[in-house]
């Protein structure tokens, strides 16, 4: 694989970190606790499955295309299936705000979709 294309997906994946940080860290200000690790765990849910679909691509260096292919479709249906699991997760927990839990989740998903739109030197 393009070593542009896995540099592009780790800084994806730092700021994404970083955006679940400043907004936990908001919520935990202007809030509480509770409010905070809600933020957290739906961070959680969606970084997690985006960082096992980042390690799947990196590993995809000199396979044949159809490889390829094969293991983004499977990477992916194991990325959903993972968010979905952690979701199950996340709700058995005591105390899960759904408000600030679905902030955090959105607040990564968003770093995915702007990140190459507004980051011009990772444009492929």
């Amino acid at each position: 694989m393009d070593s542009r294309v896995i540099d592009a997906v780790r800084v994806i994946l730092h700021r994404q970190l970083v955006v679940l940080a400043c907004v936990a860290l908001a919520g935990w200000v202007i809030f509480n606790w509770e409010v905070t690790r809600s933020i957290l765990l739906g961070g959680a849910v969606a970084w997690i499955p985006n960082a096992y679909l980042a390690i799947k691509i990196s590993r995809t260096s000199g396979n044949k295309p159809e490889q390829i292919v094969r293991g983004l479709y499977m990477g992916e249906t194991v990325k959903f299936i993972l968010t979905m699991a952690l979701f199950v997760m996340v709700f058995q927990m005591p105390n899960i705000l759904f408000l600030p839990l679905m902030i955090g989740f959105a607040a990564v998903l968003s770093v995915h979709w702007f990140a190459l739109l507004l980051d011009k030197s990772y444009r492929l």
